[in-house]
């Protein structure tokens, strides 16, 4: 299925059905796992938003590609990641996704010194 999902990103998904989609939003659950969790609720961000930022940060998908797979407008991919920065008080999506990198490598080193113990 990974590699399914990775092909897809290179260009082959032009179309998406519900059936990627919701494949898709799993991979990233369990690839990003307890981390994710944690940003979010640290930053009350909803799964929603989750799901979207995640598009954005794994995968490169621009707003048009993101509206395409998820079946939402444009405008509402850019209030949900306005809506994040936001909760964050982070403006750029540069800056946001520093956050992200950040957060996940922090908790896989805690999670690492965690499991020395």
């Amino acid at each position: 299925m990974k590699e399914d999902l990775l092909n897809k990103n290179n260009g082959d998904m032009h179309a998406s059905s519900s059936t990627d989609y919701e494949r898709m939003n799993e991979f990233l659950i369990q690839e990003t796992g307890n981390s994710m969790d944690v940003f979010s609720n640290r930053y009350q961000i909803t799964k929603r938003e989750s799901e979207i930022f995640l598009m954005v940060a794994i995968y490169g998908f621009s707003n048009h590609e993101i509206a395409e797979r998820c079946r939402i407008s444009e405008k509402t991919v850019k209030i949900h990641l306005a809506n994040i920065m936001n909760k964050a008080g982070i403006k750029s999506m540069r800056k946001l996704l520093s956050l992200l990198f950040n957060h996940v490598l922090y908790f896989q080193d805690a999670n690492t010194l965690a499991e020395k113990k």
